[in-house]
């Protein structure tokens, strides 16, 4: 027993710094395997993606054309509606992440678009890393701002000229944390002696993912003590 509470607590932080950091997004409170959830910042993601869709709009004649029909009035809605409906949370199963149904165009309720979720497992991932803001956006006159934390897995790769991640977390409020939080599940996760497969994934027994079912549960347990 004493064994196991040292590695719950020593989940807690990683590199000094905290696993889990106090959210404010209250989405996933009721979720039953619940590790900690992570914040977007909504208010930075809205302005920036609004100025680039306006300095698009204002640079591009094939866009002026939008105009007739009154896209310019509804596009920070449209970017608000969409950013606001982003959650994002690690659970016992992986990291989960939710966009609620949402408004979309002009807001008539026939333009909803439905809610869509994802769960990516922790043995499954095979690098997670944060992409730092750098350079200009749009025509040199928009910095960019927004971090972007890409994961990926076994089927990631190159489509095109474009790279093709799992998932990509735009706009995260602590991106690091997030980093480590991810990285220390998927250390906790791997067993001791386990041998890399071929797709870089760490072989098990059922007993083993058992035992690690219970840890993940018992640390969830924990982090809601702490948060409350």
């Amino acid at each position: 027993m004493a064994m196991q509470a040292q590695s719950i607590t020593s989940v807690i932080g990683v590199e000094s710094e905290c696993v889990a950091p106090k959210a404010h997004d209250t989405y996933f409170a009721n979720e039953p395997n619940l590790i900690a959830p992570f914040d977007f910042n909504y208010d930075l993601i809205i302005d920036f993606k609004t100025r680039v869709g306006m300095a698009e709009v204002y640079f591009n004649p094939v866009m002026w054309c939008s105009c007739c029909c009154c896209y310019p009035c509804f596009l920070q809605k449209n970017i608000e509606w969409d950013a606001r409906s982003q959650h994002l949370a690690l659970t016992v199963d992986g990291i989960r992440y939710v966009k609620e149904k949402r408004k979309s165009c002009c807001g008539l309720p026939c333009t909803d678009r439905g809610r869509e979720s994802k769960t990516v497992p922790y043995d499954k991932i095979t690098d997670c890393d944060v992409q730092e803001p750098a350079g200009t956006a749009c025509c040199c006159c928009i910095q960019n701002v927004l971090s972007v934390v890409n994961i990926d897995t076994a089927s990631s790769g190159v489509g095109g000229n474009f790279v093709l991640h799992e998932m990509s977390l735009q706009g995260l409020a602590d991106p690091h944390a997030f980093k480590h939080s991810v990285w220390a599940m998927k250390r906790r996760l791997a067993p001791s002696g386990a041998q890399p497969t071929q797709m870089g994934k760490s072989l098990s027994s059922p007993c083993q993912m058992e035992m690690h079912n219970v840890l993940l549960t018992a640390i969830a347990i924990r982090l809601k003590a702490i948060a409350g």
